[in-house]
């Protein structure tokens, strides 16, 4: 079946899934974001945004350190 997208836009759209696509899997690799044990909507919630906080620090401290962004592996070694 032919696309009839432009194919500026389809990259575009791959981009933007690739980025998200990784940010879901470092938020369940390295943050246990599928693991949150919480009793009341509160917590769960609570819990996510840190771990979604903790993530979004980790991305502005990359740049400073002249990494890629969504590099995590030598934050904590160096």
């Amino acid at each position: 079946m032919a696309d009839s997208r432009p194919p500026a836009l389809v990259a575009l759209i791959v981009s933007v899934r690739r980025r998200v696509e990784t940010v879901i899997g470092q938020l369940a690799e390295r943050f246990s974001a599928e693991r949150i044990g919480a009793r009341k909507l509160w917590q769960w919630v609570t819990r996510l945004y840190r771990k979604v906080a903790a993530h979004t620090l980790c991305v502005l401290i990359n740049p400073s350190l002249g990494r890629p962004l969504p590099d995590f592996e030598g934050l904590v070694t160096e």
